[in-house]
């Protein structure tokens, strides 16, 4: 009897082991580490065509991300890139329009780019995200409709890709960071895998005492560089979220199963 127990106890401990969150965070190749006060400049939202609430909403998710190490910051509401996206001009500008780079109108829900220079190639030095406006867009508080995408959590989404994360696929529960978005769905709230990520980054960060280096007029000897991240429609049944999950709920059974007959086989 006191053989089961103790068999028992510690099949439970490896699935509880094995059922917990494993961190698989991916970062991109740059992000603000290098500044005194990541990222220590303001985000410009041009409002132009965006449906109402849009403007509130993309600070809602910008807010999830700031900790004392790292903070968005928001000027006035204003259009400086004359329409243009990406645009490398000084400006961290947050806008809506089409997106030239998806094939159909609806296969990307929004795209960031972030620049740096050729001669540091891990700073970041502009930042700039579009809505597509070819997308049906929820901008409430409550949950979206079934044939809406969420904006809040797209906004949260593209600020993670800007402060310096990549997409994240594999872990359960799938963070914030993951490709795809499904139709009706929410993911405004960070996850561990999300919090660990960032931490990567900033929570021991380079600390340069000078702030972003700004574009040069002409342009500089050492040419601009961009690295883009997209997030397009998904579905709740995706096979990497299928598999991560059935991972988690499978693998304990596996072990007890394993301990089960071992424990058999010595009796």
């Amino acid at each position: 009897m006191r053989h089961v127990v103790f068999s028992g106890l510690v099949v439970a401990g490896i699935g509880l082991l094995l059922s917990s969150q494993a961190l698989a965070f991916k970062l991109n190749n740059s992000d603000w580490s290098y500044m005194s006060h990541p990222m220590g400049e303001n985000l410009v939202i041009c409002p132009d065509r965006m449906p109402g609430g849009a403007v509130e909403r993309t600070k809602d998710g910008a807010l999830v991300w700031n900790y004392d190490r790292f903070h968005f910051i928001f000027a006035s509401e204003a259009c400086l890139s004359n329409g243009v996206f990406p645009a490398l001009n000084s400006v961290n500008q947050i806008d809506f329009g089409q997106i030239e780079l998806a094939r159909f109108p609806l296969a990307v829900l929004a795209q960031t780019v972030s620049f740096f220079f050729t001669d540091a190639p891990d700073q970041t030095v502009e930042c700039d995200s579009r809505f597509n406006s070819a997308v049906q867009w929820y901008t409430g508080t409550e949950r979206p409709s079934a044939n809406q995408f969420d904006w809040w959590s797209v906004a949260t989404h593209e600020l993670g890709h800007c402060l310096g994360l990549a997409h994240e696929d594999s872990v359960t529960p799938l963070p914030v960071m993951q490709t795809r978005l499904p139709i009706g769905f929410v993911m405004r709230q960070l996850t561990t895998d999300d919090i660990a990520g960032r931490s990567a980054i900033y929570d021991q960060p380079r600390g340069n005492a000078g702030d972003a280096p700004a574009p040069a007029s002409p342009a500089p000897t050492t040419a601009g560089g961009g690295g883009g991240c997209s997030l397009v429609p998904g579905s709740p049944t995706d096979a990497s979220s299928l598999g991560a999950a059935l991972g988690n709920i499978f693998l304990p059974l596996v072990v007890m199963v394993v301990v089960r007959v071992g424990s058999r086989r010595r009796g």
